[in-house]
């Protein structure tokens, strides 16, 4: 079955699932957290191999700056395999902040208790707080990402970290929809920083003493260069998706509710939940 066609058998499945629910608000939101699940889970792949290029890259380049290298704390994650070095790190708390503000909209929409929600609010801004520390550092390096980002989660902090215990649900609603615009920037900046993760990924096969291979890397390593190539073309293909899908929801959640706006936001969803399926099962036979 071709995908198009696996598509639209969920979509109809779930279309005769909300037509046996009291409340589509959580079955269709539902949907749409897994979905945005399986782009995060993907994006953690793609991390998780940035940060051995990157920790790869920066102490060769710390070890070559004196033959005793001097010790400084903020480069510590850089010799241990511990944690996530600082640009790694600033990437996975803003994807971390992104996942916790979606839990926060699927809460919402389907009527969690404003205890939850007041717990919710305080992932996003631990998240957002990780991601301010670990850019700042980063930033220093010399990441655009880290500089673009930093502006952008200086202005989501303060609408979490200011926010109230007592709040009523309306409150939640106006906060997430004053975030949106700079969540949605967030993760557009995530997509716009891939060329950097892929250069890291490149600079961390290099070899000075390598003869014969393309821009020093070895013939054995430009194997795995394509296959680095392919894991972060995946994200930004998922990227893409999840942004018409956090629009839907955002629309759904924030604004309003018709019947044409969750339509959009269970195809979407399903649309992304298969792409990400497709992804995967691809990469697994490669």
């Amino acid at each position: 079955m071709q995908v198009a066609q696996l598509i639209r058998a969920i979509v109809l499945g779930f279309a005769l699932i909300f037509c046996s629910c009291s409340s589509t608000s959580v079955a269709e939101f539902q949907i749409y957290d897994q979905a945005f699940d399986g782009q995060y889970e993907y994006g953690t792949r793609v991390l998780d191999r940035l940060a051995d290029a990157e920790r790869t890259v920066v102490s060769r380049q710390l070890n070559l700056r004196s033959a005793v290298p001097q010790f400084r704390p903020d480069e510590a994650s850089y010799y241990l395999t511990v944690g996530d070095p600082p640009l790694t790190g600033s990437i996975r708390a803003s994807l971390q902040s992104l996942r916790a503000y979606n839990k926060t909209l699927t809460g919402l929409a389907s009527g969690e208790a404003a205890k939850a929600l007041t717990a919710d609010i305080a992932n996003i801004s631990a998240n957002l707080t990780a991601a301010a520390g670990s850019l700042a550092i980063a930033s220093g390096g010399g990441s655009a990402f880290a500089v673009a980002a930093q502006t952008t989660i200086g202005r989501l902090l303060p609408i979490f970290t200011q926010f109230k215990a007592a709040a009523d649900r309306a409150e939640f609603r106006r906060r997430l929809l004053i975030a949106y615009p700079d969540m949605r920037r967030l993760l557009n900046e995530m997509r716009d920083g891939t060329d950097e993760m892929f250069e890291m990924m490149r600079r961390s096969y290099v070899s000075r003493r390598t003869l014969g291979a393309t821009a020093g890397i070895p013939d054995t390593d430009m194997v795995k260069l394509k296959q680095d190539r392919e894991l972060v073309a995946g994200w930004v293909i998922l990227i893409d998706k999840t942004l018409v899908s956090m629009d839907a929801a955002a629309n759904s959640v924030l604004t309003s509710s018709s019947p044409t706006e969750i339509s959009v936001l269970v195809e979407t969803s399903t649309e992304l939940r298969v792409l990400a399926e497709t992804i995967k099962a691809t990469r697994r036979s490669d």
